[in-house]
């Protein structure tokens, strides 16, 4: 149960409060544990009582509800590892806390048992929030939580209208982004929860875009989802994958160069060899020493320099004149 809060302000929105401002890093790092679970305490107790005063009607609750049932069903049937929770408290350092209507966390115990997300504590923020709006301020969900929510880095926020029956999306253009890019607008959606679930899908089929981007449709949230979950699996085999091109492409370019040097050395003893057998048969006499050397010439060049030479010459030095071996 949380405690009650202290020096409640007299009016304004509780998202206003300074009270739900969680500490920074500095001093985060500065408190024991015993004052770290106080201002979660103290920041869970100003939201508590306000949010409980908060009445959105069924459609909200149902929505909601849904959602995130068919998410936890659908991934413990699959077998991944989502942590999913309604109106958590999710508190960034150094920010005000944040109430999603439903969140998800990937790659995490969808058991945990959680008063709030605390993000110092768990070291890592949320991946996924969506907001279900009946009765609330459109303000809130489609302009101060598309700031907030990009400003604290979370990847993919959606907001489904229950009156419209219309679901928007932003999403962050890269890891280090803290502005959203915006998705289209989808409408007609039969429950926020049918975002979530393809066996619940009626989406309409014709979608419009916006900045090249589209809203996911119904099968398409939870595809997305799934794909999330698998992203660091895939980018780690893709680069295993990279690092065994890189070897083989690096093995075969070394076993092209050993089969070049090979047909190489094996041209030049050829050549070699014919020196030594022309200049016999033409009677031109070489000693232990010029007969080592044109065995062990590796320039091609100067081998084929030779060859030509001992075709007219009568002496050794005719051949190798002006010549010397490589080093």
């Amino acid at each position: 149960m949380s405690q009650q809060p202290t020096n409640p302000p007299t009016k304004g929105r509780v998202w206003d409060d300074p009270r739900i401002v969680a500490p920074d890093e500095a001093a985060w790092a500065e408190m024991s544990p015993a004052e770290r679970e106080a201002a979660v305490e103290e920041i869970v107790a100003v939201l508590d009582e306000s949010l409980n005063a908060m009445s959105e009607g069924t459609p909200h609750f149902r929505n909601k509800s849904g959602a995130a049932a068919d998410l936890d069903g659908h991934f413990r049937r699959a077998g991944r590892k989502v942590f999913l929770a309604c109106e958590l408290a999710v508190i960034y350092p150094g920010e005000p806390a944040l109430v999603p209507d439903v969140l998800a966390v990937l790659d995490c115990d969808p058991d945990l048992d959680l008063g709030s997300w605390v993000v110092a504590t768990q070291r890592r923020g949320i991946d996924v929030a969506i907001e279900v709006r009946n009765t609330g301020a459109k303000h809130k969900d489609l302009v101060e939580n598309v700031r907030d929510y990009a400003r604290v880095g979370i990847p993919e926020y959606f907001s489904f209208d229950c009156r419209s029956a219309t679901l928007r999306g932003w999403r962050l253009g890269a890891p280090d982004a803290r502005t959203y890019l915006s998705l289209s607008v989808l409408g007609s959606l039969p429950s926020v929860g049918a975002v979530c679930s393809s066996s619940r899908s009626s989406c309409a089929d014709s979608r419009a875009s916006l900045n090249q981007a589209l809203v996911p449709s119904a099968s398409e949230l939870v595809s997305r989802l799934q794909a999330m979950t698998d992203e660091s699996q895939r980018a780690a085999l893709e680069s295993q994958l990279a690092a065994l091109e890189s070897e083989r492409t690096a093995l075969e370019s070394r076993r092209a160069a050993s089969e070049a040097e090979a047909r190489a050395a094996k041209l030049r003893a050829t050549v070699a060899a014919s020196i030594v057998r022309l200049c016999d048969r033409q009677g031109v006499a070489l000693d232990d020493a010029q007969r080592a050397m044109i065995a062990a010439e590796r320039d091609a060049d100067r081998l084929t320099r030779w060859f030509d030479r001992c075709l007219d010459a009568s002496t050794a030095a005719e051949i190798f004149v002006d010549d010397r071996p490589s080093a």
